[in-house]
């Protein structure tokens, strides 16, 4: 049954880790206005009612499973950021976890204006194709308008853990470590993707593409890295390339420093121990924070000068990453 209540699209257990003070307050970057200000876990990251809908004229919601699999969650990370330290053998801990970062992908605003856009320009291109009107006609059961996007953002949260949880499970986890000088972004949609390996003609962020990185945020010094396993295959080859011609290479010591590199990643994946960010890897890491946040940054202090700069460069970084059809149709 639904509920008026503020409900959260980034769970205030983890906006609280990006708080700071008695009152834990967050430093807040609204990408539309441009402008920062600080706010506190429990009236940020929400909307009235946002998982509230109506099915054949009953109250829903999806807010009491949400707070179930958070609280799960929840204390995972807890454990985790307490003990820097990930539970490689623990199948419940992963489990839980890649149930919540499945579910995560698919409730925030960001992903509601990037399907409300994208099926806003299939319908012109219908419609001017001479699709009929009563290929556009509403489900009755849910309607049209703001209750059927909840509707269908219900049943996306719902399927969510099986349709996604098991392409988590299945990849290498990696624990990372910053310093207080150089901290972690959290945006509003907090996981993130990228992949270096091109897919020609196609797109490259799905969770099961060869090369996916995905990146998640736990604290200001901690996140956690999901990266495909070919990724640990490419460090092992490259360790192995590098010994065989290591007594070519002499003149050359920098490819020692490759190999350490590499050595380190393994071992934190092998371990569940935290890797090292270095303050470039941190950038990085923040800059995709930025991109795929809808409107907020959140930050454990008040320096939000990267974000400044990338919207500068970029203008379209004011609201978050859109999908695009490939062969330019709409």
């Amino acid at each position: 049954m639904a509920t008026t209540q503020l409900q959260h699209y980034v769970p205030r257990f983890l906006l609280r880790r990006f708080g700071c003070g008695k009152k834990e307050s967050l430093h807040v970057f609204d990408k539309h206005k441009n402008i920062t200000f600080a706010s506190v876990a429990t009236k940020i990251a929400a909307m009235k009612n946002f998982y509230d809908f109506e099915f054949m004229g009953a109250s829903m919601s999806v807010e009491p499973m949400l707070s179930h699999v958070e609280k799960k969650a929840s204390e995972h990370i807890a454990r985790i950021v307490k003990n820097r330290q990930l539970s490689i053998n623990d199948p419940n801990e992963r489990g839980e976890l890649a149930a919540f970062f499945a579910i995560q992908m698919v409730r925030t605003p960001a992903v509601q204006a990037t399907h409300s856009e994208l099926f806003n320009q299939m319908e012109i291109w219908l419609r001017a194709n001479g699709a009929s009107q009563e290929f556009f006609a509403p489900d009755p059961a849910v309607g049209n308008g703001e209750n059927a996007e909840r509707a269908m953002m219900a049943r996306n949260i719902l399927n969510a853990p099986k349709n996604y949880a098991p392409a988590l499970i299945d990849k290498d986890w990696l624990l990372m470590q910053t310093d207080n000088k150089h901290p972690y972004l959290i945006g509003d949609h907090p996981l993130t993707m990228h992949n270096m390996v091109k897919q020609e003609g196609r797109g490259n962020l799905g969770i099961a593409v060869e090369g996916i990185e995905l990146y998640f945020p736990l604290s200001p010094q901690l996140a956690l890295a999901i990266w495909c396993p070919s990724h640990h295959q490419f460090l092992t080859d490259g360790i192995h390339n590098l010994d065989r011609l290591a007594g070519t290479l002499n003149s050359d010591r920098s490819w020692v420093s490759a190999k350490n590199d590499a050595l380190e990643i393994l071992e934190a994946i092998q371990s569940g121990k935290p890797l090292r960010s270095k303050p470039e890897n941190v950038e990085f890491f923040n800059s995709l924070q930025i991109a795929t946040a809808e409107r907020f940054v959140f930050s454990s202090n008040d320096d939000f000068s990267i974000v400044q700069e990338m919207i500068r460069t970029n203008p379209e970084l004011c609201h978050g990453r859109r999908m695009h059809e490939a062969t330019g149709k709409f």
